[in-house]
């Protein structure tokens, strides 16, 4: 019987992780760090604290010395993992309709902020395995030493394979946490599960630092710099705001009427949980005991918001972006568990956990399918003009001994992106820009698709950017050599200056002469 409800569960969460798949699948966008893996093999993946990343992929491929492109094969099987987390999901904890799990589950990997994690075409499975093995001690692992342990390897293998996964432990510590309380456990038996699960993700964090954590370097190393000493704190409040603020802004006026109140009601649960919990202890226990445990319901809601953003809160300067923001799936599962928990054992109807569940569902997947048609109108415009612009400069190479280049300025986003980011900016994140003079590894990595033959000063020349505003202004004296819709090209010497004009944009110069 339960192995035909896994498969049950499984099949319907692959059905629908397929959904918010295929638009990814079908825009086929080297997505960031894809662009130099797709072109060299070179992963980095080691420096950045993710050496089970490297393992892995050198056992999928078996290559030797540089990386392929094997995509879509690692996106299907992040999928695939994350539909058996969901089977994981409904046997902890006895979800009894299959719909009813395989929807709980969902958010996890279709939560709008992980469309970028699925995106990576070299990182997708990786970053799955990362999430599948941070909740794998809450839900696969019983109780008991040995338990413990094994819950502390699989902590330390998913720091190792993506770090902000650890996140979605820590809220599905809270949700069992809740569910406990449900089941009316003893406080002192709660309050040593309690601990004992923070001092696993503890020694996870010790090892994984100890063996790891010192080895990382370059960019990743600046980055994962923590606050330092007692003055310090009030960044902690200050992160919590800048990450929640871009969560925020992440979306319209009309999707936050929508989904706001519904994220309010679960967010109701846990605290309606916690009150009656203590109230029904209150006999039991002193009088400070009931007021604590009071209090701790109320403050759940904030617990999770922070535990969705884990040790991310202890870094100076902590990157805020989509990929990072892994436990807000987490989230939002398990408030849909503890939902549906509570609603069986107050003897209420499941139907609007049901309900609940398939109105995020519906705009998960709305706002997948709308990332996926901006990101196919980015590639395709983007890709025009860096082909158009490789035929002008192999002429410009043949007719004027031009040997190098640099770009200057934005081609900005397609019609059709622009105004999906217009109404869902979230999506300007998710569909970084190639063809611009602002991202210093973006903008030759995909050129190199198209230009091989002829120097990029900006992939070539550490000064290049400086050179700009001098370049900028020496091009806005002269005509340009040749002119389209897109960009102005002029030759000083052997080099061409590619002024890129994002639609709508003037082709004028900031010094207001033309050409």
């Amino acid at each position: 019987m339960r192995d035909t409800r896994d498969r049950d569960v499984f099949g319907i969460l692959l059905v629908l992780y397929s959904l918010i798949l295929y638009p990814i699948l079908r825009a086929d966008r080297y997505y960031n760090d894809d662009l130099k893996r797709a072109l060299v093999g070179r992963a980095g993946w080691d420096s950045n604290g993710r050496p089970l990343t490297t393992l892995v992929m050198r056992m999928l491929q078996g290559y030797d010395h540089a990386m392929v492109d094997i995509s879509p094969l690692p996106q299907i099987g992040a999928i695939a993992l994350l539909a058996w987390v969901g089977v994981l999901m409904a046997r902890r904890y006895s979800i009894g309709s299959s719909w009813m799990a395989a929807l709980a589950a969902f958010p996890l990997g279709a939560q709008p902020f992980y469309l970028e994690n699925l995106s990576f075409k070299f990182d997708a499975l990786s970053m799955s395995l990362a999430m599948l093995l941070a909740v794998l001690p809450m839900l696969q692992l019983s109780d008991g030493r040995r338990a413990w342990w094994l819950g502390v390897l699989a902590l330390w293998g998913s720091l190792c394979f993506y770090q902000p996964a650890i996140n979605a432990y820590l809220v599905f510590v809270l949700v069992e946490w809740v569910c406990l309380q449900l089941q009316r456990e003893q406080p002192s038996q709660l309050t040593r599960k309690f601990i004992g699960r923070f001092m696993q993700f503890g020694m996870a964090m010790l090892l994984y630092y100890l063996l790891v954590g010192i080895h990382v370097s370059g960019w990743v190393k600046h980055a994962s710099e923590r606050i330092h000493g007692w003055r310090e704190l009030p960044l902690l409040l200050t992160n919590f705001v800048d990450f929640y603020g871009y969560v925020g802004a992440s979306f319209n006026g009309h999707w936050w009427m929508y989904f706001g109140p519904l994220l309010a009601v679960l967010a109701l649960f846990p605290v309606v949980v916690g009150i009656r919990y203590a109230l029904a202890f209150r006999a039991a226990q002193p009088a400070p005991v009931t007021v604590l445990l009071g209090l701790a319901a109320l403050f759940v809601p904030l617990a999770a918001l922070v535990a969705a953003l884990g040790p991310m809160l202890l870094l100076h300067k902590p990157e805020i972006g989509p990929r990072v923001l892994m436990g807000l799936g987490a989230l939002l599962a398990g408030a849909l568990v503890v939902m549906q928990a509570a609603l069986h054992q107050w003897h209420g109807s499941r139907k609007w956990a049901v309900a609940a569940a398939c109105m995020l569902s519906l705009g998960m997947c709305i706002l997948a399918s709308a990332y996926g048609n901006a990101a196919t109108a980015q590639k395709d415009y983007e890709g025009r003009i860096a082909g158009r612009l490789a035929d002008d400069l192999a002429q410009l190479k043949a007719s004027r001994g031009v040997h190098a280049f640099v770009l200057d300025g934005t081609a900005g986003y397609s019609p059709v992106t622009a105004h999906v980011i217009e109404q869902l900016p979230l999506v300007r994140d998710l569909v970084p820009q190639y063809l611009t003079s602002d991202h210093s590894f973006q903008a030759p990595d995909f050129l190199a698709f198209y230009i091989s033959d002829m120097t990029n000063l900006q992939a070539h020349d550490v000064a290049a950017p400086s050179l700009l505003p001098s370049l900028h202004a020496r091009t806005c004296l002269m005509p340009a050599d040749i002119v389209t819709a897109h960009y102005r090209l002029y030759v000083l010497g052997d080099t061409a200056v590619v002024r890129l004009l994002a639609p709508g944009g003037s082709p004028e110069c900031i010094d207001g002469k033309g050409d």
